[in-house]
């Protein structure tokens, strides 16, 4: 996940903050919250003092009491939550960049995720794991505070639109939607306090994209999305053109098959 202050920054940037949301964004921005508050979030760093880290992160955690922020609470106390997950990631990523200087591939990526970062917070996402091209986000509590079904369709807004965007580009993309209930986790001790997610869902989606078309929203056949997706689907399904195909054995996960929702030029 991001760090703690930018979590909220960018929730300001991209949409309402509500009241309790600003009063934590304000807690902060403070001095005495130091560097080491500020990175509440993936705090792997290693060279500030021991103690003084502890302390402060004992401080955020645990002495912050009723302005205590709720993103924390999840982490801290391992809640589940039903959410919507999405695995983005550029096409033949590794086929474009074969003979590119790492110039080229930072100039590249730059100009990728100026652009596909805003998409995300728009629809209320959140970032999980940024891997070069490929982007996993989250779409649930406690970052987008609405109940299912309507994550779900926040999602597949937010994948018609990354897809849209980099359409026959050098940067075309594809789209892994996948939807269960996770685990919000925090690796144990001080020294690599990172706040993540687990679950077997996270495991489907990998595979999912693994197999995933291009220009394409995919997912599982007779998962818990393709349940739930199409009972208020976005799109006119006259111009979406649906394909599936069949997966002998994906890698240990028990589908067989996966669909794909193929978004035409002119969407």
């Amino acid at each position: 996940m991001p760090n703690l202050k930018q979590v909220y920054e960018l929730k300001e940037k991209f949409y309402e903050l509500e009241f309790k949301d600003k009063n934590i964004l304000e807690y902060l921005k403070q001095n005495e919250a130091k560097e080491v508050l500020l990175k509440a979030f993936n705090n792997g760093g290693l060279n500030e003092d021991i103690n003084e880290k502890v302390k402060f992160f004992s401080f955020l955690t645990e002495n912050l009491n009723p302005q205590k922020p709720e993103l924390i609470k999840y982490f801290d106390e391992g809640k589940n939550e039903d959410v919507v997950l999405l695995f983005i990631d550029i096409t033949s990523f590794s086929k474009t960049i074969i003979n590119w200087s790492n110039t080229q591939i930072k100039d590249y990526l730059d100009d990728y995720y100026k652009r596909i970062i805003p998409i995300i917070y728009k629809y209320g996402g959140e970032i999980e794991k940024l891997m070069g091209d490929g982007i996993i986000c989250v779409f649930g509590k406690p970052f987008l505070e609405v109940e299912s079904p309507e994550n779900v369709y926040q999602a597949e807004r937010c994948a018609e639109d990354v897809i849209k965007e980099f359409h026959n580009s050098n940067k075309n993309g594809k789209v892994a939607i996948h939807k269960g209930e996770i685990t919000y986790y925090k690796v144990p001790g001080e020294d690599y306090g990172e706040y993540t997610m687990i679950g077997q869902p996270i495991t489907e989606l990998y595979r999912l994209e693994s197999v995933s078309v291009p220009n394409a929203i995919n997912f599982f056949s007779e998962s818990s999305y393709d349940g739930l997706g199409w009972e208020k689907c976005i799109w006119d399904v006259t111009d979406i053109i649906f394909g599936q195909q069949n997966i002998n054995k994906l890698q240990g996960v028990d589908f067989m098959s996966i669909k794909n929702i193929k978004i035409p030029d002119y969407l």
